[in-house]
C-alpha cells in the first residue's frame, strides 16, 4: 500500500507554509505588536517594533482579531484553552478586545505573556526613595504562617480584592471564585490584568487602572500575584536600566512600594503571594531576584503580609515541580507553558487562604433568662456559708 504523503512537493509545503504564516499574520497582528514592545531593550526590539507597529496598523481595521478571541473564549468556557486573556473573559473579567498570547518568548527567557494595549497612558511620577533597602539575604522561606488577623463579625462581609497579572488570572482567581461562595462572609473584586506587572508602566499603568477597577469600592484585603513579566530591563528618565543591575533593583523596589502604597492607600490589608518556582532554570532565576526585591518591601510594610508558595506548589526544596500528590492522587499543579498554575495547583494555595479570610468572631452571648426566684427576692434562697 503506497504511503501517505502530506506534500507533493517541497513547493507545495512552501505554499502551506505561507498561507500558514499569512493566516497567523492576519489573525495575530496586535500579538506581534504586544510581544515586540515586551522584547529587551536592545538591537532585537529596534528592529522589530517598527515593524510590527507598521504591520499592526495595516491589519487592525479588518477587525480579524476579534473572531480569533471569541473563538478562544468559547474554549476557555468548555476548558479546551488556557490562553489567560480568555480564562480572564469566560470567567466573566471585563478586559479589552485584543487578544495577548500567552508563554512567549523575550530572547531566551520566557515571560508569562504578552501585555494588552488597552492604554497607552504616561506612567505615574514615583517618588524616590532616599535610600533603597538593603535585599533580604538568600530566597525567602518555603512556608510562612499566616498572623492572625481581626475575625469577621457576625452579620457583616469581609471584601477581598484579587489583584496581579496573569499569575492572579489563570490558577488562583479561578479557584478563589468557584470555592468562595461557600465562605457566605466573604465578597470579591477582580482587579487582575494579564500581560501587565510593574516594569512597563508606560504599557499599563496600575496606579491609574487599579483605582478604576475598584469602582469606588473599599476592600479589606488584597491578595496579589504579580511580577511574572517583571524580569526584563525598562527606560526610567531617559535611561536604560538592563534587568538585575544595581538601577534596575532600585527602581523597581519603589515600584513595588508605590504599588503597595496604593493598594493600602484606603486602609487595606495586602497579601503577597511568593510566585512559584517556574520550570525554566534561566526565567526561574529572574523571578527569585524580583521575589527577593518584593519581600524586601512586604517586609518593610506594616500593612503588608508575606506568603511564601514554593513550599505548596513546590517539590520538598522549593523547586519547581508539574506533578504533586493530592489527597493520595497525582494532579497536575502547573500548565503546560511551564509558569502559571492549573485549578488544582491553585486549590492548594486557597486552600490555606479562604479558611484564614473568612474566620467568624463567635456569636455575642446571650443573657440569660432570669429566672422566678432571681425575680423576688424574698422567694430567694440564702446562700449557706462556706465549707
Amino acid at each position: 500500500m503506497k504511503a501517505y504523503r502530506r506534500f507533493e512537493s517541497l513547493q507545495q509545503m512552501s505554499y502551506a507554509l505561507a498561507t500558514f504564516a499569512v493566516c497567523a499574520l492576519l489573525l495575530e497582528s496586535a500579538g506581534l505588536q504586544h510581544w515586540a514592545e515586551r522584547l529587551d531593550l536592545g538591537p532585537e526590539r529596534t528592529v522589530a517594533l517598527p515593524i510590527a507597529n507598521a504591520l499592526h496598523r495595516v491589519l487592525a481595521p479588518l477587525r480579524l482579531e476579534s473572531l480569533r478571541q471569541h473563538t478562544l473564549v468559547g474554549l476557555a468556557k468548555v476548558r479546551w484553552s488556557d490562553d489567560p486573556e480568555a480564562l480572564e473573559e469566560a470567567a466573566g473579567t471585563p478586559i479589552s478586545a485584543a487578544a495577548l498570547p500567552t508563554a512567549t518568548m523575550t530572547g531566551d527567557i520566557p515571560t508569562a505573556e504578552a501585555p494588552g494595549k488597552a492604554h497607552t497612558s504616561t506612567a505615574a511620577p514615583l517618588t524616590p526613595s532616599s535610600t533603597p533597602l538593603p535585599l533580604v539575604e538568600g530566597a525567602p522561606p518555603l512556608l510562612t504562617p499566616l498572623p492572625a488577623i481581626a475575625l469577621v463579625e457576625a452579620g457583616h462581609t469581609r471584601t477581598v480584592a484579587l489583584a496581579g497579572d496573569s499569575m492572579m488570572a489563570v490558577g488562583l482567581s479561578s479557584t478563589l471564585l468557584r470555592e468562595g461562595p461557600q465562605y457566605k462572609d466573604i465578597a470579591f473584586i477582580r482587579a487582575f490584568k494579564s500581560g501587565t506587572g510593574l516594569a512597563r508602566p508606560e504599557v499599563f499603568n496600575w496606579q491609574q487602572e487599579y483605582p478604576a477597577m475598584l469602582q469606588q469600592r473599599r476592600p479589606d484585603f488584597v491578595i496579589v500575584a504579580i511580577g511574572a513579566n517583571d524580569g526584563q530591563g525598562f527606560v526610567e528618565g531617559g535611561v536604560t536600566y538592563q534587568f538585575g543591575t544595581q538601577g534596575w533593583q532600585d527602581i523597581y523596589q519603589r515600584r513595588v512600594k508605590a504599588y503597595i502604597d496604593m493598594l493600602t492607600a484606603n486602609g487595606a490589608t495586602v497579601v503577597w503571594l511568593e510566585l512559584p518556582p517556574m520550570k525554566s532554570p534561566v526565567y526561574d532565576a529572574r523571578i527569585a531576584l524580583v521575589n527577593r526585591i518584593a519581600l524586601t518591601v512586604v517586609k518593610s510594610e506594616p500593612h503588608a503580609i508575606w506568603f511564601s508558595t514554593a513550599g505548596i506548589i513546590g517539590d520538598g526544596n522549593g523547586r519547581f515541580r508539574d506533578f504533586g500528590n493530592v489527597d493520595g492522587k497525582a494532579v497536575k499543579l502547573r500548565q503546560g507553558d511551564g509558569i502559571h498554575m492549573s485549578d488544582e495547583g491553585g486549590e492548594l494555595i486557597t486552600a490555606k487562604l479562604l479558611p484564614w479570610l473568612a474566620a467568624q468572631a463567635p456569636a455575642p452571648a446571650t443573657p440569660a433568662a432570669s429566672s422566678p426566684a432571681a425575680s423576688n427576692p424574698s422567694t430567694a434562697k440564702p446562700e449557706e456559708p462556706p465549707q
